[in-house]
């Protein structure tokens, strides 16, 4: 079930005002959103040019890159379209780059600057289902991905 947008949101905001540094808030944060979307996995990435690199992830296993270069995947396309990606079936999808073996569907949710315009960051949240992702699934982690814009100020 998905919680209540203004509740997770303001749970993201109370843990920015936080004291504590970028990852440790950035894991907090990861945490928070797969577990009240219960998924298997999260993670927070920086975008940079050429690359792309992780801040904060929460699930099982480390990430399979903690760093890999940009231009190929969902996340590329994501960045690249500046929209939110999702891949109900990433074993038939061919935009999709393996990472975890038991991944069946992926989102990807652009962070966007506007006093920057450009894309600074995304979510990445991974589920063990096939089509995981609703509509409302992603209208939640956009509302996530404009409350994060801290992290990169």
């Amino acid at each position: 079930m998905i919680q209540p947008k203004q509740d997770l949101v303001l749970q993201i905001k109370d843990i920015l005002l936080a004291d504590g540094d970028r990852a440790t808030k950035g894991s907090q944060i990861c945490k928070v959103i797969r577990t009240r979307l219960d998924q298997k996995w999260v993670g927070i990435y920086d975008v940079h040019k050429s690359e792309y690199a992780v801040v904060a992830w929460s699930g099982p296993a480390a990430p399979a890159f903690f760093r890999f270069a940009g231009g190929k995947g969902l996340t590329a396309e994501a960045v690249t379209l500046r929209k939110t990606v999702v891949a109900g079936d990433v074993k038939s999808d061919p935009r999709y780059v393996s990472t975890h073996g038991n991944t069946q569907s992926e989102i990807i949710v652009p962070i966007i600057s506007s006093a920057r315009d450009t894309v600074v960051g995304t979510i990445d949240v991974q589920s063990e289902r096939l089509h995981a992702f609703s509509k409302a699934h992603r209208e939640l982690l956009e509302e996530c991905a404009a409350a994060l814009l801290p992290l990169w100020q």
